[in-house]
């Protein structure tokens, strides 16, 4: 069988879909059940089985992008300027780590996850990849819940007191599991895919997940975005100036929204039967303080607080947690306030490109469905670190929208178009015209 360019891609697209999608960090999970040891040297140590697929996806993603005109390479970084000066300040943030060699090995692991989302963005169209990220997203919760009938024990978390039983499935963290699960139910929903029995029985299969895992924030997600990608899709028009001033009018509200919560914060927090520290989020940040405050402006080096000395202290006073729960604060302690500042700015070119792209481009539905899960994910990262998490589903997921959305289609190269329909296996990975 001769192995050509394109199947070269699709096998790429496959083994990426596996291991930024769950699978393999499940499989690892298996692999080493009952081995997990101390948590401060696991996190120090990383999995070996994901070490080994990740320099597979680097090694074979640098040999695709070789293979591009150096044209197209450039037009690609020009895009991308503040994804490459975030990278080469975290691979110089290696020359200050409190650990080197941990900052270096993050710098990789990071950068093999842009890597990736970038190969498959310019790769694949990106329409057809976001049916296929959720399908194949709709799998694993399938995957999850048969996981949860044969071993409850397994698939759900029993040592807690909060989140009792709470749903895993095949995910390494509930919360995580029920984020992406949001994800695949707002692309899945914006794009309209829910007229076949089986896109239906994936939804319903989805939304199951998400209640079992008791994710309050998950649910939140779930019922926001769908209501603004509802919003943002009808009030759509062929007209470039219209759609200008309906999403213009459309961020006022969000910004009313915005002041309204925050005087009812409370009141919201205890609707969701939460409490006001968000399980003890706020104490954590309390105690963060002063650590961020000493290396303020360029932090501790990337991924390095946590596997250094200097997170003894705060161990002692709270116990091990491997983040701070928050993606704010994580970027203040890798990479001080430049790095909370290249952030925001990743952010805001993501949002401007997906604003533009919606208010203009002739397939601007489709961007309706993105900037939501983007928004959402600004929200959310301050309560939870997804975005710098070369390890969380939802940074696969940030970045393949961020690339998506300053994405610009490559005339003279053949596009492989991916489509994964429940019609028959031998159309998981075929072409869609």
């Amino acid at each position: 069988m001769q192995i050509t360019l394109e199947r070269v891609k699709r096998l790429y697209l496959l083994l990426a879909m596996l291991y930024y999608l769950g699978f393999i960090n499940f499989i690892n999970q298996v692999v080493t059940a009952g081995k997990h040891g101390n948590a401060f040297a696991t996190n120090a140590e990383g999995s070996a089985i994901k070490q080994i697929v990740g320099v597979l996806l680097l090694g074979a993603g640098l040999w695709l992008l070789s293979r591009q005109s150096p044209r197209r390479l450039m037009e690609g970084l020009k895009r991308n300027g503040f994804w490459i000066i975030l990278v080469l300040y975290f691979l110089a943030s290696v020359y200050w780590s409190y650990v080197p060699a941990i900052s270096f090995r993050r710098v990789v692991a990071f950068s093999t996850l842009l890597i990736v989302a970038y190969c498959l963005i310019e790769f694949f169209e990106p329409i057809s990849l976001f049916k296929l990220i959720a399908r194949t997203i709709s799998i694993a919760a399938g995957l999850g819940l048969i996981y949860f009938v044969i071993d409850p024990a397994a698939a759900s978390i029993t040592q807690s007191d909060i989140r009792s039983n709470a749903f895993l499935g095949i995910m390494a963290d509930k919360n995580t599991g029920a984020r992406l699960y949001s994800y695949a139910i707002l692309i899945m929903v914006g794009l309209k895919l829910y007229r076949r029995h089986l896109d239906k029985l994936a939804l319903m299969a989805l939304s199951v997940c998400i209640l079992l895992s008791q994710s309050a924030t998950a649910i939140v997600m779930t019922v926001g975005g769908i209501g603004l990608i509802t919003v943002l899709r009808f009030i759509r028009t062929h007209k470039a100036r219209r759609n200008l001033n309906r999403i213009l009018m459309v961020c006022l509200l969000l910004i009313a929204g915005g002041v309204l919560v925050s005087y009812l914060y409370e009141f919201l927090l205890e609707l969701l039967g939460r409490d006001p520290t968000l399980t003890n989020r706020v104490i954590i940040w309390q105690l963060m303080d002063a650590y961020v405050e000493q290396e303020k402006w360029f932090g501790y080096g990337f991924g390095a607080f946590w596997a250094s000395d200097a997170v003894e202290g705060f161990v002692d006073s709270w116990g091990y947690i491997g983040n701070a729960h928050s993606g704010y604060y994580e970027a203040l302690l890798n990479g001080g306030v430049v790095c909370l500042t290249l952030v925001f700015l990743i952010f805001g070119k993501t949002l401007l490109d997906l604003a533009r792209k919606y208010i203009v481009d002739p397939k601007g539905d489709f961007y309706a469905v993105l900037i939501p899960i983007i928004l959402l994910q600004v929200v959310v990262n301050y309560i939870a670190f997804i975005i710098i998490n070369h390890n969380s589903y939802d940074m696969f997921v940030f970045a393949l929208i961020s690339f998506a959305a300053c994405h610009t289609v490559s005339v003279p190269e053949k596009r492989s178009l991916p489509a994964f329909r429940f019609t028959h296996p031998q159309t998981m990975l075929r072409g869609d015209r």
